[in-house]
This record gives structure tokens, C-alpha cells and sequence, in this order.
């Protein structure tokens, strides 16, 4: 149960129509046009305090369904989405986030779905607050990997074990090396070099001879030396165990920064609670009405006709009502302000009624495929594997239908414009290659870190960039086939622009 401080009177952003309030089941009817109202949408500000109240007391559940309540009204609302994610995160508050130990017994991989789709949601720097939220989680993610590796390589015995192994397989591919060099010609030449030694003692010079064994003899000493010594300090585990708390003190490093840059932007995001979808009507002074303007009904079609002493447009032929409010005082302007504030619903339903006036009006056309996609400008449209398969189809229909109703001349913008969006699915299909290739290279890599400082110089480290290179090489045609859809994705896009740079929604 939601309860308000005060009862108003509120008009549909549909029809300006003044809506009915029924008591018993919390929602606004419009007598007008039918359209039917839930309480949130016009109480949100206290469905969202209850909300934040829930949340810091813990009741992560009731806080959900409320900040969903919001959603439902506000796709774009950043307070409730925000509440969303830390509901799943089990966070009262986003200070808590300061402490990482906080998003130790959550499951993250959920919580990363919600902070997609909030990112998705939003704009500007609020996309922002989300994609720095999403990077924090993964810093946090690779520091807990990381320790996990680092405890397992100090519990019990592991160093001084995994030092032994590494050092008996040193050993073996020292000699294995050592076994390669060509000794035939080694030999031959100490046996020539001792042979010329031993002929100069033949004339009672003695002094090569002995300078012929004590060379050989230092050479030999000083090998083994250098292998004893080199022996007792060999402890790749060791080094390995230094790289890993290297990489967790980076990763801690990189989760604080995150966070500082949340922060930065929390502070400078203003709520747009107030600018949710439904809102009361401005009323239009009468010298703005244009009695001549032609406006069809949305339902059936049909020409509608002014009643001025009630202020709004009539439909005779299926009795809906629509307030003058919808099409004078600027319409376009405010259509334009709910996109550019990422209120995509609110823009999308004042695009609507633009195109009642005119429906073959393109800003209006290209308004409804921007809010589908949940874009400001053509400008800013840009390649994502974030957008799901429900909503890329929810954006070919919109611009399909756009073409339908657009001009002879439009309809070319229209049928490129779904050449654009026809990018995002093998870009997407494309991209989880590519991840998942490389995951397959960063797991090799990640075993072979101890080893290459193991086998240093020996066979191993060259078997294993060769194996690395034939893993990498498996990725180049899907980056190639990535380079390309970039590219002709930015050509059409950059002609869409080019080809109406004057508009207010393409650039």
C-alpha cells in the first residue's frame, strides 16, 4: 500500500484530459481517452522514499518492488535504479561500497546484469556512474581471483614443493639443452688444442700444457659453480608469489579509483525524479492555437475537432479527447528536452502526437527509432553487445514503420537506418567469439606465468609461445571481421549525419 500526503488533481500527458482517481484500486482513469494511470506515476518521489527507507533498514526485497514501481513509470529514473543494483548487491547504501569486503557473500554475476541494464537505461553521466560501477565489481572480481591463487600457492608445503619440481625440471632441460650442443666438434677441438699442447712439450716447453688443463679446469669449475649458485637462488614460486601481490595491490588501486570517480559523479548527478513521464499540463494560451491545423486521431485515424471551451480535440468517430496542451506551446522543444534528458518515454508519446499533426513529419519519425534505441542523436549511436535481441527488434520495427509513414524523400534515411542496426547482431556474435578465445589465451597465460620464469631459456618457453601464437592466431579473422563491421558501421553512420547535419536529433 502506498500512502499520499495530499490528493491532487492531475491531467493525462496523453489527451490533458483532468483523469478520476479510484481510491479502492490506486490508479487514475481519463474519461477522455481511457488511458489508465497507476499512483506511482504521479507519487513517485514518495514511492521512492519508502523505497530508500526499505533499503536502509534491509528489507531488500520490499525495496526492490518498490524501486521497480518507479521503473515501471521511469525507465530512466537514476535513484531507483540505482536502488535496484544495491538491492542486489545487498548494500543499504553506496558508501559501503568504500569497503570491498562488503560484495564478499553476493552474487556478482547477477548484479552485473542489473548494472548493464541500468547503464543502458541511462545517459550521460549517469551511463557513466554505471559503467565505473560495472569496472569496480570486475577490479574486485580479479583482486578475489587473485588472492584465491596467492593462498594457494602459500598454504602448507606449495612454494618449497612447486620450487622443487621447477628446479628438477630446470635441471632436466639444462642438460637436455647442454645434450644438444654439437660435442663432436667440442671434442675434436679440445683433443686438436691439446694435441698442439703436447707437441710444444716435445721441445721441452712445458708451459702450454699446464696452461691447457688449468683453462679447462676453471671452465669446468666455473659452470659448476654458476649451476650451484644459480640452483640454490632459483625460486620461481617465490617471484611468482611477489607478481601476484603486485597484481592484487594493482587491482585494490584501480577498485579505489573506481570508486573516487563514482563518487565524483554521484555528486554532480541531479535526480530526475521530477521529470518522470506523467506530468501535469501546462495550459496553452488561445492566440497559440491555430484553429486551421489539421490533427488525425491516434486510434482510428480520424480528423479530430477543437472544442475551445473545453480545451482539446475531439473525436467523433471514437469519442477520444485530446488537450491542446499535446500540440501548441512547443511541442517539438519539449519532445526534444525528454530525449536529451533521457526520459525516452515521455519523449516517445510527445513524438507521437507530432506525428498526429503530421505523420509524415521525420524529426517525429526519427524521434520514435532514437527513443526505441534508447539514443539521443544518430551521432551518438555506437556498436554495443548490451543491447538485447527484444530491444534491437523493438528498434527495426520502429524505424520499419517510420519508413512507411516518412516522405518519398525520407524513406532512403529510413532503409539506411536499418542497415545501421543490422550491424549489432554479428557484432555481438563477433565480440563472444573474440571473449571467448581470449579467455582461452588468458588461461594459458595465467598457468604459464610461474613456468616461463621456470624454464627460462629452455625448451618450454619456446613450445609455449608457439602454442600461444597458434591459440592467439585463432583469434585474427574474427578481429579482421570486428574491424570491418566498425568500419562500415561508422561509414553509414557518418553518411546518415552528413546527409542531414542540420537536424537537431542526427548530430
Amino acid at each position: 500500500m502506498i500512502y499520499m500526503a495530499v490528493l491532487k488533481s492531475y491531467t493525462c500527458s496523453k489527451c490533458a484530459g483532468i483523469l478520476m482517481f479510484d481510491s479502492d484500486q490506486e490508479f487514475f482513469d481519463c474519461p477522455f481517452c481511457g488511458n489508465r494511470y497507476d499512483i506511482a506515476d504521479f507519487h513517485a518521489d514518495e514511492v521512492l522514499a519508502q523505497a530508500n527507507s526499505c533499503l536502509e533498514q534491509g528489507s531488500f526485497s520490499s525495496a526492490k518492488e518498490k524501486f521497480n514501481m518507479v521503473l515501471d513509470n521511469d525507465p530512466q529514473n537514476f535513484d531507483a535504479l540505482l536502488g535496484t543494483v544495491l538491492c542486489k548487491l545487498k548494500l543499504n547504501s553506496e558508501d559501503k561500497l568504500e569497503n570491498s569486503e562488503n560484495l564478499e557473500t553476493v552474487d556478482l554475476n547477477e548484479a552485473k546484469k542489473v548494472l548493464i541494464k541500468a547503464k543502458r537505461q541511462s545517459v550521460n553521466a549517469k551511463a557513466d556512474y554505471f559503467a565505473y560501477f560495472y569496472s569496480l565489481i570486475e577490479h574486485y572480481e580479479k583482486t578475489v581471483k587473485l588472492e584465491k591463487e596467492k593462498q594457494e600457492l602459500l598454504s602448507g608445503n606449495t612454494m618449497d614443493e612447486l620450487n622443487g619440481k621447477m628446479l628438477s625440471d630446470f635441471k632436466r632441460y639444462r642438460n637436455e639443452d647442454r645434450d644438444s650442443l654439437p660435442w663432436p666438434l667440442i671434442i675434436f677441438g679440445v683433443l686438436a688444442l691439446f694435441a698442439v699442447a703436447a707437441s710444444l712439450t716435445e721441445t721441452g716447453n712445458y708451459f702450454p700444457l699446464i696452461i691447457f688443463f688449468v683453462v679447462l679446469g676453471v671452465i669446468c669449475y666455473a659452470v659448476s659453480k654458476n649451476d650451484i649458485e644459480h640452483d640454490e637462488n632459483y625460486k620461481p614460486a617465490n617471484d611468482y608469489e611477489r607478481k601476484l601481490t603486485d597484481k592484487i595491490s594493482d587491482n585494490e588501486r584501480n577498485y579505489a579509483r573506481a570508486y573516487m570517480k563514482m563518487k565524483n559523479l554521484r555528486a554532480s548527478i541531479v535526480s530526475d525524479n521530477k521529470e518522470h513521464s506523467v506530468s501535469e499540463s501546462k495550459p496553452v494560451a488561445d492566440p497559440d492555437i491555430d484553429e486551421g491545423k489539421s490533427i488525425n486521431c491516434e486510434k482510428c485515424g480520424a480528423g479530430l475537432i477543437l472544442d475551445k471551451n473545453k480545451r482539446v480535440y475531439q473525436c467523433d468517430h471514437c469519442g477520444v479527447a485530446y488537450g491542446v496542451s499535446l500540440f501548441f506551446g512547443l511541442p517539438m522543444e519539449k519532445a526534444l528536452n525528454s530525449l536529451n534528458n533521457g526520459n525516452f518515454k515521455d519523449a516517445e508519446r510527445r513524438f507521437s502526437n507530432l506525428l498526429m499533426v503530421d505523420p509524415s513529419d521525420f524529426e517525429a519519425l526519427l524521434g520514435k527509432v532514437l527513443c526505441a534505441g534508447k539514443w539521443t542523436k544518430v551521432s551518438n549511436i555506437r556498436l554495443s553487445v548490451d543491447v538485447e535481441d527484444d530491444e534491437l527488434k523493438f528498434v527495426r520495427d520502429s524505424i520499419k514503420k517510420a519508413g512507411w509513414y516518412a516522405s518519398e524523400n525520407d524513406q532512403p534515411y529510413f532503409r539506411k537506418m536499418e542497415e545501421l542496426v543490422s550491424f549489432f547482431e554479428p557484432y555481438k556474435e563477433n565480440k563472444d567469439q573474440i571473449r571467448t578465445l581470449d579467455g582461452d589465451v588468458k588461461q594459458m597465460e595465467a598457468k604459464a606465468d610461474v613456468y616461463a620464469k621456470a624454464y627460462e631459456g629452455a625448451n618450454y618457453n619456446d613450445e609455449y609461445q608457439k602454442e600461444r601464437r597458434e591459440l592467439v592466431s585463432k583469434t585474427y579473422p574474427a578481429q579482421v571481421k570486428l574491424k570491418k563491421l566498425e568500419a562500415d558501421f561508422a561509414d553509414i553512420r557518418r553518411s546518415l549525419i552528413d546527409e542531414r547535419a542540420g537536424c537537431r536529433l542526427v548530430k
